[in-house]
């Protein structure tokens, strides 16, 4: 990947982290179950770090010409917080199926990104984003499965056991 196709891979990833920060920290403002509300700001913590960290990736693109040798921190997995059963609440639904949908883009993007960079490094950086993004992803999907199993009965639902 040349270097102008790197820095606009980069300037378009960091972007769509921003979006993510603003769209989790207005999704986390309007929940109200607390478990939805707990992930959604865990969510936009992650990727306010993202922006920060894509951010570094950007600067030495533009005045290295290269990637940033330094792989993006650690993250902590998600745990459900145990709380009692909330009122079932579709809206959060709705936000958990846009989150999952978020999340599943930008693993794509940052998959598409490593296929198409030649520079190892930057590879490495692209697909640790993209593990990242699967797990964001797994987490929502776990939290809405949750909270579907905990109010199928509201919704005239019964599994079959």
């Amino acid at each position: 990947m040349e270097l102008e196709k790197a820095i606009s891979a980069v300037q378009y990833a960091l972007e769509m982290e921003k979006e993510g920060v603003r769209f989790y920290g207005e999704k986390a403002d309007e929940a109200t179950t607390p478990s939805v509300k707990d992930l959604f700001t865990g969510l936009k913590r992650m990727e306010e770090n993202h922006v920060d960290y894509l951010s570094k990736v950007l600067g030495h693109l533009k005045d290295e010409n290269t990637f940033l040798d330094e792989m993006p921190p650690e993250e902590t997995p998600f745990e459900r917080l145990k709380t009692e059963e909330s009122e079932f609440n579709f809206g959060e639904i709705a936000a958990l199926r846009m989150a999952m949908l978020l999340e599943h883009d930008f693993a794509q993007f940052y998959k598409k990104a490593a296929e198409h960079t030649d520079d190892d490094i930057g590879k490495q950086i692209y697909l640790k984003l993209a593990k990242w993004e699967e797990e964001h992803e797994a987490a929502i999907r776990n939290e809405l499965d949750n909270l579907m199993k905990e109010h199928w009965y509201d919704m005239g639902f019964s599994p079959l056991l």
